[in-house]
């Protein structure tokens, strides 16, 4: 029982009651209902590596021990996917499938020891995030076993809530993860490596940011200090590193074979530019090797300096690395401690070792003092108190260095959404007051009921809805004109109230987005009479909820209103609150690729203002040239260069939102890399404006590629398949997008009627671009059948492409998520809906071949039961084949029979229990996620 009362940070020892080893999903779920029948707290524990002391079972709890579920379940090379139990060790995974030339990105240091499951708690990073992101972009699909037993499945494509991004780091608090479906990625056919020595730690920190701001985003990008250097040359590392240097850094390139000898060269240069002593490119696979087991290898090596180490973990704005280490080391030895460095330079991701010997008796004390020096340190410089080894117990006294007392009430709401009974690893992350029993964490009354907390201003009596009186139809005529007169008086009562917060010019009346002749007489009623409200600030937005919250009025948060129908019918919203006024560049230092901005932003304006640093983010959401940014992050929408890059929630990193009753609260941070506390951006990315008004959200960007080129192919649907999934299957294209003949047209691309075409774009340097396309080329032309281009001034044919699911005249439109290699049996009962007008008017379609998309849009039928009898047919199709169908628009009455989500099981209570939490009044969008019919 000794070897479970820590984790790998022995400073915390709590010896549990038991330990459970079970060995499957079953067995955790009834090992779970016992301790909930019996009230006992449990902690979930992997390979008890972690380094913050969240595997304790706090107050004699029970640990559950998930070593015995190793097993790798799937391996589905086709789709670059495999299904695991959570116990496997990160490196075994890696090492199964690289028969197929595949492997698992994520790699922390303790990669060899480390299990998966540990992984998702903790949010792991590794030497190779930087380019590739943390475990939360590598985990498509979880199944976890809540606090009471019951067992769901998170993520798989399934849409709503992102409750698998927001379960990714809660640290085991949330429930018990016991298998995972992982992305697997093509091993890189080129590698190059550099190691770079310094004279001066300063120099060799400003060359990090110099590389970056070079518009090169290395796979890796690390630095080791003089001390770290020593202690790896006399440990079983020694990988010839230079002893007499004050620092090196270790730079990995990878990708294809053509240009990334140019990419190395550029980065060698840069380095010797800002200092560097010597560049040194390993030779082989081996020296390659070599190099990183020294890095890697560095943790255990502190222990020839000193017997104890303090392990720490923090993260800055890469540009401000330089102060920051001197004032470590002035730190330490203000404390008469010695420090070591070593840590993930090109995120800004320190790892501060502080070396002493308990043998002192005044040494753990010093070491603590000037540990919490070091952090509150990196959190004036902007950063956070952990970046990959979580919050746990270790840092829970921390967090409030980052976040207000209202940001951790949000957190702690959550966390009662997914476990009321406050059973799950207790006492973890965020701090309580002293005196609240341990197995009590959460499950407060306040924390456990809806809403609970802090307290929510009270609805009107009766729940009136005072711009909604004339929406009724009163049988008596006098009672009629009196409710309409009271509801015009109510309204303009609460427009000047508006008015006094937002300026008049702020508060007007919203043209109708409802086709009235074909929505009921309430529905346009309330529309024609519908108030938008514009704040030009988060302050006034506050003050705006607050005033509507106390009047028991419902909102719909809007950018430029493009998707203010989406989902299922609202329950008679009563005003549009809009950020269209919100429209600063916050901040953007390009050197840390990082901005933040205000959410009514457009997409348009943000792209301009990074351009001229030759930066970019990497997404594109339907856009006809006004989405904004709050607009795109609150649906989550995801567009072609998904395959390539990723979707909107992998870019987003902080952002601030005004909840329900006018709680302004902060999410995450302005660092690239962040796990401290809940990851609330996932959740409210995606949301639809279901829980809170975005105000201000915070992005990491990319370099813009030197060069972009896209392949443009018309030919036979058959042929354009098959060639596009081996392109992405084989090559490294960053978008491989399949249209439809309308599409193709509307793109005004040259092909025949008949005829589909196929997109596929590269980016990257010139060498690699042109050496793709020359493959890409040779591939679609090998059948004889295909006409092929190429366009070199390609970003007009993406901006239509994006653009294609704005227009006007399609008032149907339906998203689909598959598996890459599903998606061709679908398209089959697709192109048998271009031939049948009777359902959808004039159907075009766009598919994803990398990543499984698939977007349709058309005009609806005049006969509105024969669009929702073919949507039928078509969601059963969908989920035969394990994915998801949702309707985006129609019109009210295809809507009012036919769910937008479709059946989302446990998920939706979940979703449910969430919103209570948050939104227990419904004013944000209410009935939006709400099953159609309840």
């Amino acid at each position: 029982m000794l070897v479970y009362e820590c984790d790998g940070l022995p400073q915390h020892k709590h010896p549990p009651r038991a330990v459970v080893f079970p060995s499957s999903t079953e067995e955790v779920s009834d090992v779970l209902k016992l301790l909930a029948r019996e009230k006992v707290s449990f902690a979930p524990r992997g390979a008890g590596t972690g380094l913050s002391g969240g595997a304790l079972a706090i107050n004699q709890g029970v640990v559950i021990e998930l070593a015995r579920m190793r097993g790798i379940l799937k391996v589905d090379p086709e789709n670059r996917l495999a299904v695991v139990q959570t116990g496997l060790v990160n490196a075994h995974l890696s090492r199964a499938v690289a028969p197929f030339g595949l492997y698992y990105v994520p790699d922390p240091s303790s990669q060899p020891s480390c299990t998966i499951g540990g992984n998702i708690a903790e949010n792991a990073g590794g030497i190779h995030c930087l380019k590739y992101g943390t475990t939360t972009d590598h985990i498509v699909a979880a199944r976890v076993v809540l606090a009471d037993g019951s067992i769901v499945d998170l993520g798989g494509g399934s849409p709503g809530y992102d409750l698998l991004g927001v379960f990714v780091g809660s640290e085991g608090t949330f429930g018990i993860a016991t298998e995972a479906t992982v992305k697997l990625a093509p091993v890189p056919p080129a590698v190059r490596t550099l190691l770079a020595d310094f004279t001066n730690v300063d120099d060799a920190s400003r060359a990090v940011s110099a590389i970056i701001a070079g518009g090169m985003l290395p796979a890796a990008l690390e630095m080791m200090d003089n001390a770290i250097i020593r202690a790896v040359e006399k440990s079983v590392f020694a990988a010839g590193l230079p002893v007499d240097a004050q620092a090196v850094l270790l730079v990995e390139l990878d990708g294809i074979e053509a240009g990334i000898d140019d990419d190395a060269e550029k980065a060698a240069s840069i380095l010797r530019e800002y200092g560097a002593r010597s560049v040194h490119s390993a030779n082989d696979a081996n020296e390659r090797k070599q190099l990183w087991a020294a890095r890697k290898g560095a943790f255990g090596a502190v222990g020839r300096l000193l017997p104890d180490v303090m392990i720490q973990d923090a993260v800055v704005p890469r540009s401000r690395l330089p102060e920051v280490l001197a004032e470590t080391y002035r730190i330490s030895a203000n404390y008469k401690l010695q420090l070591a460095n070593v840590f993930h330079a090109g995120d800004g991701n320190l790892h501060p070792l502080i070396c002493f010997d308990l043998r002192r008796g005044d040494d753990l004390e010093r070491v603590r003092q000037a540990g919490r020096e070091i952090m509150e340190t990196c959190v004036r410089a902007g950063g956070s108190i952990t970046g990959e080894h979580g919050v746990g117990l270790d840092k829970s006294s921390y967090l409030p260095l980052i976040f207000s007392e209202d940001d951790m009430a949000a957190m702690l709401q959550v966390r009662a959404a997914f476990d009321p009974s406050g059973l799950c690893n207790p006492g973890k992350i965020i701090p309580l007051p002293r005196g609240c029993g341990e197995a009590r964490a959460i499950a407060t009354h306040t924390l456990s009921e809806p809403g609970g907390g802090l307290p929510l201003p009270s609805p009107r009596p009766n729940g009136e809805r005072v711009l909604k009186q004339a929406a009724a139809t009163p049988r008596d005529r006098a009672a009629h004109k009196q409710a309409l007169l009271s509801a015009k008086l109510n309204e303009a009562r609460i427009a000047r109230e508006l008015a006094k917060v937002v300026g008049d010019q702020s508060v007007r009346r919203r043209i109708s987005q409802i086709d009235s002749a074909k929505a009921s007489q309430s529905e346009s009623l309330a529309n024609e009479r519908m108030l938008e409200v514009a704040p030009l600030t988060s302050e006034q937005a506050v003050e705006t909820v607050k005033i509507l919250a106390r009047e028991g009025l419902t909102v719909l948060p809007a950018g430029t209103g493009g998707w203010l129908e989406a989902g299922n019918p609202i329950d008679n919203p009563d005003l549009i609150l809009s950020t269209r006024r919100m429209k600063r560049l916050i901040s953007y230092e390009p050197a840390d690729l990082v901005a933040s901005a205000e959410a009514g932003l457009s997409l348009t304006e943000f792209q301009k203002h990074l351009a001229e640093a030759g930066q970019w983010l990497p997404i594109d959401s339907p856009d006809d040239g006004r989405a904004t940014l709050g607009g795109i992050v609150a649906t989550g929408l995801a567009g072609a260069h998904s395959f390539g890059f990723g979707t909107p929630r992998s870019f987003v990193i902080g952002m601030r939102v005004v909840l329900a009753d006018g709680r302004l609260i902060k999410a995450g941070g302005n660092v690239v890399k962040n796990v401290a506390g809940y990851d609330l951006c996932k959740l409210f990315t995606g949301s639809y404006g279901t829980l809170g008004l975005i105000t201000e959200i915070t992005f990491k960007l990319r370099p813009l590629p030197a060069e972009a080129r896209t392949v443009v192919a018309s030919g036979p649907l058959t042929s354009l398949l098959t060639t596009g999934r081996q392109i992405a299957a084989d090559l490294f294209p960053v978008a491989v997008e399949l249209v439809s003949p309308l599409m193709a047209g509307r793109l005004e691309l040259e092909s025949q009627p008949q005829h589909s075409a196929l997109l596929v774009r590269f980016t990257g340097s010139a060498r690699g671009v042109v050496s793709q396309t020359a493959q890409a080329l040779k591939l679609l032309r090998a059948d004889g059948k295909n006409r092929c281009s190429v366009v070199d001034e390609d970003a007009a044919l993406w901006g239509k492409l994006s653009a294609a699911p704005m227009q006007a005249a399609d008032n149907l439109s339906w998203r689909v998520t598959l598996k890459p290699g599903e998606l061709a049996s679908f398209l089959d009962d697709v192109v048998a809906l271009e031939k049948d007008e009777t359902s959808h008017v004039s159907l075009s379609w766009q598919a994803g071949l990398g990543d499984g998309r698939l977007r349709a849009i058309a005009r609806a039928p005049v006969y509105h039961r024969e669009a929702v009898r073919a949507l039928e047919r078509l969601r059963a199709k969908v989920e035969a084949l394990g994915g998801f169908l949702v309707l985006e628009k129609a019109p009210p009455e295809t809507k009012h029979e036919f769910d937008s989500w479709g059946g989302l099981g446990l998920t939706r209570e979940l979703m449910g229990r969430i919103k209570d939490q948050l939104d227990p009044q419904r004013v944000f969008s209410p009935g939006r996620f709400e099953p159609v019919g309840e």
